[in-house]
């Protein structure tokens, strides 16, 4: 799966506020995201953008084979050490961002990535799930998203 032209994009005042980013999340995240408030204020507002089209740009990550080599290698890891995103997360970031940027290429016309969707303020779960494709907040096939737009 490379990209999805999307029908619809639903924006949800929480993601921008930083209501969700303030949850906490165990084990070592009491007070939520360590890159709340800065994440936020260093992207635009979606409903301030003035773009046509959107594509979500998705990048899949085995998190299942990644915590088996990890159990293989480390037998004495917890599950969460397994499945630590410091481990895994950059490199599939970093395959996303080269993905968008192909398809900005590819575009005549302006265009903006969204690395962060959530920080400007768009709901992805329910943008994805929309398109048919339904994000879990523990999975075991990680989907990594960004958008894309065209104006």
């Amino acid at each position: 799966m490379k990209e999805i032209l999307l029908s619809e994009v639903v924006y949800d005042k929480r993601a921008r506020d930083g209501t969700w980013c303030t949850l906490p999340y165990p084990p070592n995240h009491k007070k939520g995201c360590k890159n709340f408030p800065a994440c936020i204020e260093e992207r635009p507002d979606f409903k301030d953008l003035d773009y046509k089209l959107w594509y979500a740009v998705i990048e899949t990550y085995d998190l299942h084979s990644h915590a088996m080599r990890m159990h293989k290698k480390h037998g004495w890891c917890s599950r969460w050490m397994q499945r630590n995103r410091y481990h895994w997360q950059n490199q599939v970031m970093s395959k996303l961002l080269k993905k968008a940027q192909t398809l900005q290429d590819t575009k005549l016309s302006k265009t903006i990535i969204l690395d962060i969707p959530e920080a400007c303020g768009v709901n992805v779960y329910a943008t994805m799930a929309k398109h048919g494709i339904y994000l879990q907040s523990d999975p075991d096939l990680v989907y990594k998203i960004m958008l894309v737009g065209v104006k």
